[in-house]
């Protein structure tokens, strides 16, 4: 799975992307650990990685991306494919 975020706002606020994931037995949602962008203004990061829910399943795949200024989140935005 390939995640990416990139910074399109010259607010001085750095971006950040994470996955969501719904379990198949009861769809609670796990959410997986921040991706971080740091590099400012116009600038993009990529990871590839995987993803696995040993328990009962992954459900429905999601993501979540956000503004942050240090560890606070000022604004985001999630979508469930």
């Amino acid at each position: 799975m390939t995640l990416g975020v990139k910074d399109i706002a010259s607010d001085g606020h750095h971006v950040r992307v994470r996955l969501l994931t719904s379990r198949y037995t009861d769809l609670s949602i796990r959410y997986w650990p921040w991706r971080a962008n740091y590099d400012g203004y116009g600038t993009a990061k990529v990871w590839e990685t995987t993803v696995q829910d040993a328990v009962d399943g992954i459900y429905n795949v999601g993501v979540e991306v956000a503004t942050f200024e240090g560890d606070d989140r000022l604004h985001y935005c999630t979508d469930w494919f």
